[in-house]
């Protein structure tokens, strides 16, 4: 207990010490109605497709890097994935709960599944960040490798039409909400948050270790929120947007 408190501490200590914008590097997301997921994943992986309302957010332009997330928490370095090692790269070998601390020690919160994906696209869940089809050679989005590669430093690929890169491969990315298959979606939602409980928590966007479909804007997978050495997880950060 005294080494998480010294730990908060000094996560504190370092914000304090250094003037931060902390909306440097965010895209304004603005209020709309749009149509989530997509009926052709399955019930586990992206249907029904349904129409949410969202408030105006901002959400982080690039993955959370290695080097950003070790200016909070030093001792990652320590841990850094040998698949994801670069000072640029996106961090991974973090848990949900530790992706949570540092939004929060950061004056930010995760994104709820709803936000990440009106941030991703275009309103069809079915298609990717950059449009219906995916060829590898046009180094649209870094997926589909299936554990053949490696991830690339954070904005190595062109960004969405929201300006947000890395929507689609790279890593995965942990959102706020449980996942819960049981769950009843309703249509006009607002702001929507998902299950109040659950065992695992949701994932977005796909992984350059993963299938070329993962990448779709409205594909979800789901991981345990203690897993912490998966070298295809990561996170990106979130402000809700108070008028």
């Amino acid at each position: 207990m005294i080494g998480y408190v010294l730990f908060f501490d000094m996560a504190f200590s370092n914000i304090n010490s250094q003037k931060i914008n902390i909306s440097d590097d965010m895209i304004v997301i603005s209020s709309g109605k749009f149509k989530m997921g997509c009926n052709q994943f399955g019930p586990m992986h992206g249907a029904p497709e349904h129409f949410v309302y969202l408030n105006e957010f901002m959400i982080d332009r690039f993955e959370v890097s290695n080097k950003k997330y070790e200016e909070i928490v030093p001792d990652h370095k320590l841990r850094r994935s040998k698949l994801s090692k670069c000072d640029k790269c996106p961090v991974t070998n973090v848990s949900w709960y530790e992706a949570v601390d540092f939004c929060y020690l950061t004056g930010k919160t995760l994104p709820t599944e709803a936000q990440w994906e009106k941030a991703a696209g275009n309103g069809d869940g079915c298609a990717f960040p950059w449009g219906y089809d995916f060829n590898l050679s046009n180094k649209e989005g870094r997926g589909g490798f299936e554990m053949r590669d490696k991830t690339a430093p954070i904005g190595s690929y062109p960004p969405n039409n929201n300006g947000v890169f890395d929507m689609g491969g790279n890593v995965w990315e942990w959102v706020s909400d449980w996942m819960a298959p049981s769950y009843q979606v309703l249509d006009d939602l607002i702001d929507p948050r998902g299950p109040n409980s659950g065992i695992m928590k949701v994932r977005r966007g796909g992984a350059y270790s993963d299938s070329i479909k993962a990448m779709a804007i409205g594909y979800r997978d789901w991981s345990h929120p203690s897993s912490r050495y998966f070298s295809d997880i990561g996170f990106r950060c979130a402000i809700n947007v108070k008028r």
